[in-house]
């Protein structure tokens, strides 16, 4: 009886864990992060990406299941940072 309730707490404790612990994802726009854990339940993106004509994308949002919950990105300028 003892051995049945273990291997079911070490079950569900590795699909607990594999749906919860993030993965980073390093994009090459700039310094972008990607996180999102194996089982994709969430994802998290910190932005800082940079394009070519001198602007800057940064902050950041999570998505749950495929849904934006939040987002707060912005659009910066690097002639306004230079000063």
């Amino acid at each position: 009886m003892k051995k049945p309730k273990i291997i079911l707490i070490v079950c569900i404790s590795v699909a607990v864990l594999l749906c919860i612990l993030p993965i980073p994802h390093i994009l090459k726009d700039g310094g972008t992060i990607h996180l999102t854990p194996i089982v994709p339940t969430y994802k998290i993106y910190i932005y800082n990406a940079e394009w070519p004509d001198e602007q800057t994308l940064k902050g950041w949002a999570v998505n749950i299941f495929g849904v934006e919950i939040y987002e707060n990105t912005y659009v910066t300028s690097e002639s306004q940072n230079a000063t």
